[in-house]
């Protein structure tokens, strides 16, 4: 199964849950407490759940554009990443042979070792100290050859420029990696939605049915949206996590140029 399909399956299997779990409780309410009691709350209740709604709707709202814009800045950075990579090795073919020859091989391994070792690190939010060591040698190479002539000036400090930059990237991308979602987050997010779907209880319609429907769909909407933040709060791990095709395709430049 593609991985789009397993997304997919998941999430109708937490939502379905979750609905199942809503209309199960609002049955034992409805079997324990007599309909004309529920009836005494409904001026106060209502009033009392649009604020619950509305506070925990804000809230998820956040949390949820918060988790989207993290998955889109981690594949901005890696894409960034490899772009600085691919133009170092690029930028080194004009050098002369002995350090064009060691910044090839830098750019070489460090792109094995961030694709073999450090990716599956990250899913663990660890990161690979040879890796690390790998980056800090190829940014020394770079900064440390001292060019002749015009051309090779105008090459170096580009080259120099992107080795700063590629760094940068490093750093924001393990950034991203080793900071996910905080549990008191989780315990928020959770715990309010229980609590806004229970709130539904407190009403008793005259037709249970339509009452069980619009209970599952406060579970339905409130369960999507926390799968949303499941799936993109943690970008380098997880069913939509951003992967090192990037890194793959400087590989791709390299043999070939």
């Amino acid at each position: 199964m593609s991985t789009d399909g397993l997304v997919i399956v998941i999430g109708l299997g937490i939502v379905t849950v979750s609905c199942l779990l809503a209309t199960a409780g609002l049955l034992l309410v409805r079997r324990l407490v007599a309909p004309e009691i529920l009836n005494t709350s409904h001026d106060v209740g209502g009033h009392l759940l649009s604020v619950v709604g509305t506070v925990y709707a804000v809230v998820l709202g956040l949390v949820v554009v918060d988790a989207t814009e993290k998955h889109h800045q981690a594949l901005v950075i890696t894409e960034q990443e490899a772009n600085c990579l691919a133009d170092i090795y690029l930028l080194a073919k004009q050098f002369p042979e002995k350090d064009r020859d060691k910044i090839h091989k830098l750019c070489n391994e460090y792109a094995n070792l961030l694709i073999n070792n450090e990716w599956k690190l990250m899913e663990c939010q660890e990161q690979c100290p040879l890796t690390q060591s790998t980056s800090l040698e190829l940014v020394e190479a770079v900064t440390g050859f001292t060019p002749t002539g015009e051309k090779e000036v105008t090459l170096h400090a580009k080259a120099v420029d992107e080795a700063c930059e590629m760094w940068d990237m490093r750093r924001a991308r393990l950034n991203l990696a080793t900071h996910g979602m905080p549990l008191v987050e989780w315990f928020t997010l959770i715990v309010g939605g229980v609590l806004t779907v229970a709130f539904t209880y407190f009403f008793a319609l005259q037709s249970l049915r339509t009452q069980m429907l619009m209970t599952a769909t406060v579970a339905i909407v409130a369960s999507l949206n926390l799968y949303l933040v499941y799936v993109f709060s943690a970008p380098f791990s997880g069913l939509m996590k951003v992967t090192p095709d990037a890194i793959q395709l400087d590989q791709d430049i390299f043999t070939t140029h």
